[in-house]
């Protein structure tokens, strides 16, 4: 006599069971320092500097000037140097965890004025970029806006109504972050930022290589 599957008692309850979980795969690592007692002698320093139009990037910016020829910062300010590289290690063992030495080979000492804007952008042949908020204003500056990265033109899928923001939907986010802090972030990370309200948003921007 034959069985039918129909015939035989079965129990899935162990086998039914489901293990809920949802990774986040890729994260991008963004790291945050304070270095407030810097602020003071940078806006010292850069009263002895020129200030001229970012004219060779006038596509990506508006409205800002930056210290041009005599911007030797890291040379006449060793110590601002060798803390921003200390957070450069930091970031690196935190995140990636290279195992490289580093050195800072770019410096942007820059002024953002009334309505200036930075498009999107990133930075090639760099490893890490960090940005150092000499002068700003939570209330009265642009904050830095970082864009999520993605390789095809089909993201999102479709784009959907959200019942709530998340780690996984966000297009564009930020980090806290005020005057004095130094943000630092994947040099290939898309950033920038949207019109400025008021005068003398200042920063000091740097890229790293391996050294």
């Amino acid at each position: 006599m034959s069985t039918s599957i129909h015939d035989i008692k079965q129990d899935f309850s162990e086998h039914t069971r489901l293990d809920r979980e949802t990774y986040g795969l890729f994260m991008t690592p963004v790291s945050k320092f304070n270095i407030e007692e810097f602020v003071d002698p940078v806006l010292k320093w850069m009263k002895n500097q020129d200030f001229v139009e970012i004219n060779e990037r006038a596509v990506l910016c508006h409205n800002v000037q930056q210290v041009g020829k005599t911007n030797q910062i890291l040379k006449d300010m060793p110590d601002l140097e060798q803390q921003l590289m200390e957070c450069v290690h930091f970031h690196n063992n935190e995140g990636l965890n290279y195992a490289s030495e580093f050195r800072i080979n770019d410096v942007y000492v820059e002024v953002a004025h009334q309505g200036a804007i930075y498009a999107p952008h990133e930075h090639a042949n760099c490893v890490f970029s960090g940005t150092f908020f000499i002068n700003y204003d939570q209330e009265a500056h642009s904050f830095l806006k970082f864009k999520r990265q993605v390789q095809s033109q089909m993201f999102p899928v479709m784009m959907l109504p959200f019942k709530q923001m998340t780690a996984f939907n966000l297009q564009e986010a930020t980090v806290p972050f005020k005057k004095g802090d130094v943000v630092i972030y994947p040099s290939n990370l898309t950033h920038g930022y949207e019109s400025n309200q008021t005068d003398n948003r200042i920063t000091l921007t740097f890229n790293v290589t391996p050294a």
